[in-house]
């Protein structure tokens, strides 16, 4: 068979770290939307307000399941990268036994 699967190590890594440093942004982007919603609570009263917190609060839980999936999608990258490390490295040490 002359197919075989190679594997760029240093480029899963990196983009593995990258999908990682993005959730932080994104979680940084949250906490600071949330800060000036919750800053904007004493100047914005009324049903409009009612409404517009209640839409902050449904974006800002939309967006943090974004940020649990790119996180977990980071750490799936780099525990694959990890496991297929862990095979060559077996199926070497088979072939040297």
């Amino acid at each position: 068979m002359t197919d075989q699967i190679t594997y760029n190590y240093a480029a899963v890594g990196a983009f593995a770290s990258d999908v990682g440093q993005r959730a932080a942004q994104l979680m940084e982007i949250h906490q600071d939307i949330l800060q000036r919603t919750q800053a904007m609570a004493d100047y914005f009263r009324g049903k409009g307000a009612l409404t517009f917190f209640d839409a902050q609060q449904q974006m800002l839980h939309g967006l943090e399941g974004l940020i649990q999936t790119v996180s977990r999608h980071g750490q799936v990258v780099n525990n694959t990268m990890d496991s297929a490390q862990a095979t060559d490295a077996d199926i070497a040490q088979g072939f040297m036994a």
